[in-house]
């Protein structure tokens, strides 16, 4: 059984340093972010970027003991993960791990105005995938 993608969500960017990445997004393309989210339970402050009906999530960490911890000594700052949206958070990642596709959250994640679950890069060629299931937005 296939996951119909709805499109694009988000493609999360790695920064180590906010406050640049904005100026240099702002400056070289006229984007603004909107309220800076500050994760304190994840070590992580970011910030989105609207382009069309896609973000760019800009992702800083503020805690080296936690989430980015792995990721950015190895492969340093740009692209984290693609976020794909799907219309059944739950349902997708069914279907994922019926087809033995390896998930990392079997348990979709609960945030304010989405769900999301977070696919494990072996399964798409070392890219981390985000399925993400909006409240907020049309499907």
């Amino acid at each position: 059984m296939q996951t119909k993608v709805l499109g694009i969500d988000h493609i999360g960017i790695a920064v180590t340093d906010l406050a640049a990445a904005l100026r240099f997004y702002n400056e070289t393309f006229g984007l603004r972010a909107g309220p800076i989210e500050d994760r304190v339970e994840q070590g992580l402050r970011i910030a989105r970027l609207h382009v069309g009906d896609v973000e760019l999530e800009l992702i800083e960490t503020t805690d080296w003991e936690r989430t980015m911890q792995r990721y950015l000594p190895h492969r340093g700052p740009g692209v984290y993960h693609i976020g794909l949206r799907v219309a059944d958070v739950d349902g997708a990642v069914a279907a994922l791990e019926g087809a033995q596709v390896p998930v990392i959250d079997h348990q979709p994640r609960e945030g304010d105005s989405m769900r999301v679950s977070f696919l494990h890069p072996d399964a798409a060629q070392g890219t981390l995938i985000e399925l993400v299931e909006r409240k907020d937005r049309e499907a």
